[in-house]
Formats: structure tokens, sequence, C-alpha cells
């Protein structure tokens, strides 16, 4: 997420542990409509690492966390003063979906803060310190069929980070400001910490919007190349030795306000939820 540094308690001193890979029990399930987003080429020859499409009524806890490796009953990131206090009773699966939802809330939470917002997200990273990924990966295909809520100070990302515990580099693959859902943001900021972050905006045509039915966000991370596709449309490629090399995991969340993008105003319904349709991950054969 833009700008963001990733601090928590645990985070001074930490070592990279020995991280190995486990992809969970998500089953295959087949291709969605063809008529929405883009889908995967059913004969990739790519090793599937993770399809979960959230049929059912429960998260795949082998797959998935509700909140960073950091958590004491919840977790948020401080360092842009967010509104958002992650519980894990904010993320629901029902009618072939994920939902990440917040709402209005009083949490006095386990960090000495005051949140006025519960949301949700999911990450397949580490569950807590000093623990494995419950899926980690070095390049190969993301692909995520998802549905932003609009509104004023709500803040849906997909992302990627580094297995390390370490809070770069850091990938982006998606960021949406609930004012101006006409506009995908994307950024990557590199291991080196000398070296700027590279930001790009791409703009819907007129009219259109990424809360407006189901989009398909899709990266493409390969030696020195990073593509980024929206609805099987090529809209950014970075080249170059910046290009992460190392172990990552995804995550996926809703935040409210903050330093950015500034907080929900009286426009801004709530509950407000963060649909995801499909989760694909593809890693190099």
């Amino acid at each position: 997420m833009a700008g963001l540094i990733i601090v928590g308690s645990l985070l001074a001193g930490c070592s990279s542990p020995d991280i190995g890979t486990t992809p969970g029990d998500v089953r295959v399930r087949p291709a969605d409509d063809p008529r929405v987003g883009s889908h995967p080429d059913a004969n990739s020859k790519q090793g599937i690492l993770l399809d979960d499409g959230f049929d059912g009524n429960t998260l795949g806890a082998s797959t998935w966390n509700t909140c960073h490796w950091w958590q004491d009953r919840g977790c948020t990131i401080v360092t842009n003063n967010e509104l958002e206090w992650y519980l894990p009773q904010q993320v629901q699966v029902s009618d072939g979906a994920l939902h990440m939802t917040a709402e209005r809330s009083e949490i006095s939470a386990s960090n000495g803060r005051d949140y006025a917002f519960a949301s949700g997200m999911v990450t397949t990273g580490p569950p807590a310190h000093d623990m494995p990924s419950k899926l980690q990966f070095t390049y190969g295909k993301v692909e995520v069929r998802f549905q932003v809520p609009s509104g004023r100070g709500l803040w849906p990302a997909i992302w990627l980070l580094p297995a390390s515990e370490d809070s770069r580099p850091e990938i982006d693959m998606l960021e949406v400001t609930g004012e101006d859902t006409g506009r995908l943001i994307m950024h990557l900021h590199p291991k080196d910490r000398s070296a700027p972050s590279i930001r790009k905006d791409y703009f819907l045509p007129e009219g259109r919007s990424l809360a407006d039915g189901w989009h398909t966000i899709s990266l493409d991370w390969s030696p020195n190349k990073l593509t980024y596709l929206l609805d099987g449309k090529q809209v950014w490629q970075v080249l170059g030795k910046q290009v992460p090399d190392e172990p990552m995991y995804l995550v996926m969340n809703l935040a409210v306000g903050g330093d950015y993008p500034g907080n929900p105003d009286k426009n801004t319904t709530f509950p407000a939820v963060f649909k995801i349709d499909r989760v694909r991950i593809l890693g190099n054969s």
C-alpha cells in the first residue's frame, strides 16, 4: 500500500525465518463465466499453487490468515494513522465470494489505541512472527477477480509482501480510493530503500468504475519484469533489477481513512464490502 512502512511490536530485530511453501488444501474449480473479466488459460503449463473460488461458507484456514503476522487480537498499520482495526469476524465467505466488511465500531485495541471502524483483511503470509508463510512464491502469475466499494475514505488493496517479514520490497497490484473508483493505482516499492518508489495510475474510460460489476487484476512476475493487466488488458509494465526476486505472499484488505486516502465523510455508506470472487496463483514450472 502506497508509502507505508509496516511496523509492529515484533518488527524490531526480526530475522528472516527458514520458510517453506504450504499451498494448503483449496480445490481447483472450473473457470468462471468467460463473459466477465479475464480468466486463466486452462492449458497453462505453470503449476497451480492456489485456486480459490470461495465456494461454501468457510475461509480456508490452511491458506488464509485474517491479520498481519504482528497480530494481537486484531491488527492495523499504525504508520498511516488508519481508522480500522482488522478483526476475523469482518471476513466472511458466502454466495461464492469472500467478503471483507468495514463498519462503524468502537474498539479499544490491544495496541492501546481506539478505533472507529472494524474491517477485514486476508493474507497468505506468516500467521505470527517467525513462522512460515502459508503460501509464498517467487515469480509466477496472480489473478484476482474483485469488486470494490465506493465512498470517500475507503481504501481496498491487493498487494504482495516479502516472506522475510520485512516491509520491502512491496508490489501493489491494486489500490483504489473510494471517491475515485475509476482510477486503478499501482506501485512498486523496491527493496533498496534509497531507490524511489514507482507509481502508475490507470484511468478507466469515462463513466466506468471498478465498483460496477466484477473485474480481474492480474500480475505476471518474472525475473526483471512485472506486467500488470486489468480485465486482460496490459496497463503497466516495470522492467529492471528493481523487480523483486525473493519469496512473497499475497495480502488483500479494506482499509478505512488515515493520512492516505483521508477520512470518510457523511456520504460514505457503511457497512462497505470489498468482494473477492476468485484468487488464482500460478507458479513458474
